[in-house]
């Protein structure tokens, strides 16, 4: 029986092992990608909420400012990754992964990463990139010369909608998950939002992060954005048109360069309007409530206080 055990023991070992060993792994590439997108002058955000093969977005910035412009990477670490097929690379994935990012409301970028050679190439996914295999299996070719660097900078921006509209329409669906966490959460707890304000600075709001329950606690999402507005109206109406905001404490004016705003928040009507269209969208038809019923002896309506 000690025998048994420790051989247990062993084997949970090696697996804890064999993924402290892959997280490793990944960790170096996600950091090694954002180094090159921060050199690129790209605003990187890793994925905190989790989304479906997705790692991570990234933001081109123009004269300084963010540009609402936003491309999705799905990010491979690891020499296994790089294989050949003639002169070029190639990824081979699942199909379930595929579908998703065709259906995806940003371009999807695949990234390799070698940690070795230090080498990192990309391909945009497209339909016509890919060859699909028996199995649910599908391949994309990447081109070695496809280096992330600065000058594939021009690449990577083609094709984003930019218009207005579109950036409006990506942002709230890239929230999505996180207004619907705050919708169940708020009915249970407070919410609350930090956002300091550097007064002399032109991308003055910066560093927003959130919390629940207090707003001293455990951080569970920070915002790294820095962007300029004239007050903290205009900020919250850009960066959570989805949220209502009042001050759950006075400004912090603790120092001379930056205002702390404590904010507690909640899902308005707009945010709980488009998680009714995002829930009808997935899910297919919502039950009416009615008020009124059609009564045929009377003919004519009734108001319905029926059990």
């Amino acid at each position: 029986m000690a025998g048994k055990s420790i051989a247990r023991m062993l084997n949970t070992f090696a697996r804890e092992t064999i993924v402290m060993d892959r997280n490793q792994t990944e960790r170096l590439g996600v950091n090694a990608v954002e180094a090159l997108f921060l050199e690129m002058g790209w605003i990187f955000r890793e994925q905190t909420i989790s989304d479906y093969g997705i790692d991570a977005h990234a933001e081109p910035r123009e004269d300084g400012s963010p540009t609402g412009q936003l491309i999705a990477l799905q990010i491979k670490t690891g020499e296994s990754y790089f294989r050949k097929r003639g002169d070029n690379f190639v990824f081979y994935g699942e199909r379930q992964h595929l579908d998703y990012w065709r259906r995806h409301v940003l371009p999807v970028f695949i990234v390799l990463h070698n940690p070795t050679t230090k080498q990192t190439i990309w391909q945009r996914v497209e339909r016509d990139l890919v060859t699909e295999h028996s199995g649910g299996r599908w391949s994309i070719e990447i081109p070695i010369e496809q280096i992330l660097n600065a000058s594939a900078s021009d690449y990577l921006r083609r094709g984003i909608s930019s218009d207005p509209k579109s950036v409006r329409r990506v942002r709230m669906l890239l929230d999505l998950p996180l207004m619907q966490e705050i919708a169940e959460k708020q009915e249970e707890d407070a919410v609350f939002l930090t956002v300091d304000e550097w007064v002399n600075k032109s991308l003055n709001f910066r560093n927003s992060a959130l919390f629940y329950g207090e707003p001293r606690g455990e951080v569970v999402y920070e915002f790294e954005r820095w962007v300029a507005f004239s007050d903290l109206g205009n900020f919250m109406n850009e960066s959570f048109p989805w949220l209502d905001f009042e001050y759950a404490e006075p400004i912090d004016e603790g120092s001379a360069e930056v205002e702390g705003h404590i904010l507690e928040v909640k899902v308005n009507s707009l945010g709980r309007a488009f998680l009714e269209v995002e829930d009808y969208m997935e899910n297919g038809s919502m039950p009416i409530e009615v008020d009124r019923w059609y009564d045929r002896d009377s003919d004519s309506y009734a108001e319905d206080d029926r059990d």
